[in-house]
């Protein structure tokens, strides 16, 4: 069975509009999924590498989810900057709409 996150990928195209859309970003669903797949502590350059975002791009999601309170932004631990996710309903509303647009 493929994940919320192969979907993502599958289906960028359709995902990323509609993102930019609702959302304000092309790239706001496609990391928000995949923080939602997560083992719950994450960091741009895994991310990154995931989704074939670059981490730049990737690390403002982290710190718009953070600002929202959806992450957690940890100490840094030489240098990555790890991101945990935080409880929140936001979480799997992302992976249903990957799921129901893929």
């Amino acid at each position: 069975m493929e994940s919320a996150i192969d979907k993502v990928d599958g289906h960028a195209a359709g995902i990323r509009g509609r993102s930019k859309l609702l959302f304000g970003n092309a790239d706001r669903l496609q990391v928000a999924a995949a923080v939602a797949n997560s083992p719950g502590v994450v960091h741009a350059q895994e991310l990154s590498d995931a989704l074939g975002i670059s981490p730049p791009r990737v690390r403002t999601q982290l710190m718009a989810f953070t600002s929202a309170g959806l992450m957690t932004r940890l100490p840094r631990n030489q240098n990555i900057q790890s991101y945990e996710r935080n409880e929140d309903p936001f979480w799997s509303l992302a992976l249903r709409l990957v799921e129901s647009w893929g």
